[in-house]
This record gives C-alpha cells, structure tokens and sequence, in this order.
C-alpha cells in the first residue's frame, strides 16, 4: 500500500533484564502508518452495553460479563474506535459463533460445559442474544467482521488473509478477555510478525475469587503482553495520538 502519514503513540512494555534486578517497565515512541494499521476488536459482542442495558435472554455467565465490562465497550473501546475510524484505519473485528464442525465429541464445548456451566450447541445455536451487539459497538458498513470459534482469532480462519490483503502490520487490540480470546489472539498475532500494542484500559478477564481483589488475573493478563507478546497504551493515549497525526 502506498506510504501515507501516520500516528506517533507511547508504547510500554517490560524488561526483564539484567536478572535479579529487571529495568521493568519502559515507554518508547511506536511509529503507526495509516496504510499498515488496523483497529481491532476481540470479542466485543454482547447485548448490554446500551443505554436501555438490555442484555437478553442469556445465561448468568454472560450477565456477569456484560455488567464487568459496560463501563469499558462504552467509555474506552468506543471513544478509541471513533478516532480510528476518522483517520480511516481498517475495523476489524473476530467474534465468537458456533461452527459446523461442532457437536457432541468437541472437547472445547464439554469443557465448557464443565468449567463454565455452558453448553454452547445449546446457548449458540441461532438465534441467540449471547453473540449480538450493542449499537453502541456493533460493526458497521465498511467494516471487517471474521467469525471464530476457538480462543484465537487466526484458528481456522480467514483473518490472517484479510490483514495482509489490507496491507496490515499493525494491530492496535481491544476486548476481551485478556487472559484468553484476546490474549491468544494477540499471541498468534505476534507469531505472524504483526506488531501487537493492545490497549490496556480496553481489555479484561474474568478474575478468580482469590484475584478479584485487586483485578490481579487482568494484571497478569496484561504484563505478559507487555513482556512477551507486544505493547500495551491506553485509550486516552491512543485518542490523542490519533488527534495530533502528522500530517
């Protein structure tokens, strides 16, 4: 794709070195081009996120999702969407559906069914409210939407074929959870030599009665990523960076 101008954000990540006594965590400039860099969104549907807060006839499991994670589709993931759209980044985004492929032998939906109490060839079937949008975050004319089952948005599907038909190199990530979908998307991401930066205020997981205090699990979540993976920003962050382009 043709060069065109870009976006200066402050990527963080984490170094390790030298051992017994890491440098930690460190800001550096991170060159974004317009013609190489996609917004992308993990797993970010979900009714619930509307004014109305009307999420649906869904299972407990999603109701508790939905009231953790308003305040972040609506006042961090949507403001950062907004600004990468009127630059005019690709939207990409990879959601959750019931594959062909699945049924009764699917060791992901009986483990499911054992760790979360959720049988999906029941609570996915078509139609459901558990993999709608919001308005406030639905995916919109022009946009990109690729369908997955597994935790990773590259596992058997056209995703990495989008990216590079679009020229993509960069994936700035938002949603959900950091621990799982988004986290081993970004993974996969990394392993194609896609530049991940997620942004760390638009992200969550679900937290463990011994980590809820604190938020610990998303914590770790998240510095694995800054050590492993790719950088982490912010929405404010990216916001601004998106409003002060060069131009």
């Amino acid at each position: 794709m043709e060069d065109r101008p870009g976006i200066s954000l402050q990527g963080r990540y984490y170094r390790h070195y030298p051992p017994g006594k890491p440098l930690g965590l460190v800001e550096e400039k991170i060159d974004l081009g317009l013609g190489d860099t996609a917004f992308f969104l993990v797993d970010v549907y979900g009714l619930g996120y509307d004014a109305d807060h009307d999420i649906g006839e869904v299972p407990e499991f999603y109701r508790k999702v939905a009231d953790k994670n308003r305040d972040i589709v609506v006042n961090h993931i949507t403001p950062a969407k907004e600004a990468a759209k009127r630059l005019g980044l690709p939207i990409v985004y990879v959601t959750n559906y019931l594959a062909p492929s699945t049924n009764e032998n699917n060791e992901w939906r009986n483990m499911s069914i054992r760790t979360c109490g959720v049988d999906v060839l029941e609570a996915w079937s078509e139609p459901n409210d558990i993999l709608k949008f919001s308005k406030v975050i639905a995916p919109e004319e022009g946009e990109y939407l690729i369908n997955k089952q597994m935790y990773s948005g590259f596992f058997e599907t056209h995703l990495d074929s989008l990216l590079r038909t679009l020229g993509v190199r960069n994936l700035v990530t938002v949603g959900f959870d950091s621990r799982i979908c988004l986290g081993t998307t970004v993974i996969d991401a990394m392993y194609r030599n896609y530049r991940v930066v997620v942004l760390r205020d638009c992200c969550s997981t679900s937290e463990y009665p011994e980590t809820e205090e604190g938020g610990w699990a998303n914590w770790m979540a998240i510095r694995f990523i800054e050590s492993n993976v790719g950088y982490t920003a912010t929405a404010e962050d990216f916001v601004k960076a998106c409003e002060g382009f060069s131009t």
